[in-house]
């Protein structure tokens, strides 16, 4: 019997889709085993969990200020909630959005639209939680000035759909196999494209001023990494 070539080459193909699907099917079995853990430790255990002293007051922030963003729901967000309920306390679920603070009750954030500026007033209205933090070595008005400027300067930009995608993944993708998000390549590409995601511009203007604020990339932070921050302290409401 002879094989013709063609047929060789769609057998060819067929093999390797099926050694593709066996090495796949433990990494996506641990994938979605993490997703439904953490599914259970929003819906089930976070529902009891509340937050019970956000900021009300805006005076008490200062230009350079780190904000969260979360709401009380387990809805709102709830793909970033289960990111935060796997990595970190469930205590700590509700922050989904980071923003700096301009000053006189003026935010600059990344949103879907793009970089833009916008009051913080906003999520008083529609009832978000808001926290605050603040960098202790930071006390120059020059400094946090340059700060916002550099905010400032990505107004317009777009948003960091890259980024964010590539954050998501890498959450949910076991700590051994995180090297796949770790190479020069992705690195250059999240860099240099001018997008950021919220946390992402957060850090990545700080890291323009000279004051680092993380360890890691801009599109490796997400906004609940902020809590535990040994350089940042929390604003008392």
């Amino acid at each position: 019997m002879v094989i013709s070539a063609k047929l060789k080459s769609n057998i060819f193909f067929a093999l390797k889709v099926l050694v593709a699907l066996m090495l796949l099917k433990p990494i996506l079995s641990v994938i979605v085993t993490l997703i439904f853990v953490g599914l259970i430790r929003l819906f089930i255990l976070g529902r009891s969990v509340h937050y019970a002293d956000p900021i009300r007051d805006i005076s008490v922030l200062k230009k350079g200020d780190i904000i969260l963003t979360g709401k009380d729901s387990v809805w709102a967000a709830f793909y970033i909630q289960v990111s935060n309920v796997l990595t970190r306390k469930i205590k700590h679920r509700f922050w989904s959005h980071a923003a700096i603070y301009k000053g006189d009750g003026k935010l600059i954030e990344a949103q879907p639209a793009g970089i833009i500026e916008r009051d913080i007033q906003d999520y008083l209205n529609d009832g978000s939680l808001i926290r605050a933090f603040r960098h202790r070595y930071i006390t120059d008005e020059a400094l946090l000035d340059r700060l916002i400027e550099k905010c400032e300067s990505k107004v317009g930009d777009k948003y960091g759909w890259g980024g964010l995608v590539f954050f998501t993944l890498s959450s949910f993708t076991p700590i051994s196999l995180n090297f796949v998000f770790e190479n020069p390549i992705v690195d250059q590409w999240l860099k240099f494209d001018n997008k950021y995601f919220c946390s992402e511009l957060i850090v990545d203007s700080y890291d323009e001023i000279g004051y680092p604020v993380s360890p890691f990339d801009g599109w490796r932070v997400k906004p609940s990494d902020f809590i535990s921050n040994p350089l940042l302290e929390a604003v008392n409401p």
